[in-house]
């Protein structure tokens, strides 16, 4: 448990990924036939001179599983022939790309990295490896163009594809990859202009052909030059004419111009000109007013939608309430916005979110105010409003008064860290674990996963009752019909479920143990006889302030949903309704007065 946590917590994102990737829609029995052809025919497709597969990769065991111990290769579970990453970096292997890999048909991870892989990468790699995360072919021989089906690699986090000889342009549609957050190119010999990346690492040095921002300015290309050239050219010539007819019309007004049966002078013919062309000119003036007219009113409409959630409210009044946005009213600051808090006339307090870059973000303020725009619920940070200007983009909610969980366990001194006794900090998970059940089983069309869950985006208001915040990474389930267990959807979306999960479990240990989320790393041995035996006795990992208080037995309870929760094998993790009644059961003479399944489901 303890390499198993030490993974979760140094690559928390690639972990929620991986749950996120149970989506693939290949059954486990599927995987066990293929992924085996798979590795086969990798073995089979390259050079090992160093013997680093030959010595591993051995076929001749039928047993469930045996490919999970072969050199380089991670499973989804260790009794199942699936793989889950394929790792070969560094062993010299030589060939071209394995084209066999098209069979780990649940591969989230590919590294071939330090090797001497050469030829082409796939044009189809995009079709090959569709649900990897991770692709890493960096310090390689590979060359030829770059495969714009990356840009179908929908779920890549990270890719890796420096230190190759790599010709040709960078795909723009690779600027499609929104989970991209890592890219690099570096030493290659591509040209063009660079993708017009956003929140991506982008390392791009030693590629002489490549410009654009921040690199020099590109320069056009002969099919744009040709064309201004001659324009230029045509342009000039016309204008000669234009005056040395107009000189002759006035100098020489007996130079006619016969139309039909009647003459006109060059003069009026000029007249005419000028004046279709103003006419021209007017139209062009009024069909892009009336572009501007549209976009307007579609800003309007959607506005409107807005205002059916929540209150749209005064940008100049939010203002004067922060003081201007004053630094002394600053409450925090993320990557998306500055959190102040706002004192309104009556002595309310708000919070305001206020976005960094309008244009950059306002699809995840759109994203964010659209998703708790539409639930309300205890356990959520309520959402009461919102402010559009021009350059401006604001989210307004409750002021919670107690911050944020993390800073009373980790970094509150004194009175502050003394009122988390134990059953404080049972309501605090037992309400925590109550939001997460509502968002992934309500009765209503909307479900969440959060994502991104950790005792940071667990809030505290007056009472010490948990808000769950910080949505920006959660996701809409889309089944219509959460209660149908018949919907080979749904067995998606309970494993995707198991990702928040697996975050709770953590902040309950870090509510049991007082340790910060991501030093709990260490497998709690001595605890697990003691757990299992239903022991009164509590092992040294428990906070120390809490033992001897009378909660002992109870607090040992939670410590096993705790270890439920982030047991490695996904598929027998609890659901957050399971939890949520374990927990019920065991700490409700400290909990909020939810008292059965029933009631549960009817205050929902």
């Amino acid at each position: 448990m303890a390499r198993y946590n030490a993974q979760i917590f140094t690559t928390p994102f690639l972990y929620i990924l991986t749950c996120w990737l149970l989506l693939g829609g290949t059954t486990v029995s599927f995987c066990r036939e293929t992924d085996i052809l798979c590795l086969k025919s990798i073995k089979e497709s390259i050079e090992d001179p160093l013997n680093s597969l030959s010595s591993s990769w051995i076929f001749e065991n039928n047993t469930e599983g045996f490919i999970c111990r072969f050199n380089g290769v991670e499973c989804w579970q260790l009794d199942e022939n699936v793989v889950l990453n394929i790792r070969l970096s560094n062993m010299s292997l030589q060939g071209e790309f394995p084209r066999g890999i098209d069979k780990c048909t649940s591969l989230t991870g590919l590294d071939l990295s330090g090797n001497e892989f050469y030829g082409s990468i796939p044009s189809d790699i995009g079709k090959m490896l569709p649900y990897v995360t991770s692709l890493d072919l960096s310090l390689n021989k590979f060359s030829g163009e770059f495969p714009s089906s990356i840009a179908n690699m929908t779920f890549l986090n990270v890719l890796l594809l420096n230190n190759n000889r790599l010709e040709g342009q960078i795909p723009p549609q690779i600027t499609s990859l929104s989970r991209l957050k890592s890219f690099s190119v570096a030493n290659n010999l591509l040209s063009g202009p660079l993708p017009n990346f956003v929140n991506v690492t982008f390392s791009y040095k030693n590629n002489e052909g490549l410009c654009g921002e921040p690199l020099s300015r590109c320069r056009r290309s002969l099919k744009f030059e040709y064309p201004f050239k001659s324009g230029f050219v045509i342009g000039y010539a016309v204008s000669v004419v234009s005056f040395i007819v107009v000189f002759v019309s006035y100098f020489m007004p007996w130079v006619d111009v016969k139309k039909g049966n009647r003459k006109i002078t060059i003069k009026e013919t000029i007249l005419l000109m000028m004046r279709k062309e103003k006419e021209r000119r007017e139209t062009t003036l009024e069909m892009k007013s009336a572009t501007s007219s549209v976009s307007l009113q579609e800003k309007s409409q959607e506005i409107s939608t807005w205002e059916k959630f929540v209150t749209r409210m005064s940008f100049t009044e939010l203002s004067n309430a922060t003081d201007n946005f004053s630094q002394d009213n600053i409450i925090g600051v993320g990557k998306l916005g500055t959190v102040y808090k706002a004192t309104l006339p009556n002595g309310w307090f708000l919070a305001l979110k206020r976005f960094h870059d309008p244009q950059r973000y306002d699809e995840d303020f759109k994203s964010e105010l659209q998703m708790l725009g539409q639930l309300r619920h205890i356990n959520l940070v309520p959402l009461l409003g919102f402010s559009v200007e021009s350059n401006e983009r604001l989210l307004v909610y409750k002021y919670m008064s107690n911050g944020n969980l993390y800073d009373r366990l980790h970094l509150g001194e004194g009175e502050a860290k003394s009122a988390l006794e134990w059953p404080l900090r049972s309501k605090i998970a037992i309400g925590l674990a109550r939001g997460l059940a509502w968002l992934h089983h309500n009765n209503s069309s909307v479900h969440l996963v959060h994502l991104k869950l950790n005792s940071k985006s667990v809030l505290l208001d007056h009472n010490f009752e948990p808000k769950i915040s910080n949505f920006r990474s959660a996701v809409q389930m889309q089944t219509s019909e959460p209660n149908s267990t018949s919907s080979s959807m749904l067995i998606w979306e309970l494993e995707l479920m198991r990702c928040d999960v697996h975050g709770f479990g953590i902040v309950l240990l870090e509510l049991i143990t007082g340790k910060d989320g991501i030093s709990i790393e260490t497998r709690y041995d001595d605890c697990d006889n003691q757990l299992s035996n239903n022991s009164s006795d509590v092992c040294d990992a428990i906070d120390g302030s809490l033992i001897g208080k009378g909660f002992d037995a109870e607090i040992s309870q939670f410590m096993k949903v705790a270890y439920d929760c982030v047991q490695p094998v996904l598929h027998q993790k609890p659901t957050m309704l399971e939890v949520y009644n374990k927990l019920m059961a065991v700490g409700a003479e400290h909990g909020p007065t939810y008292r059965s399944e029933s009631h549960w489901h009817n205050v929902l």
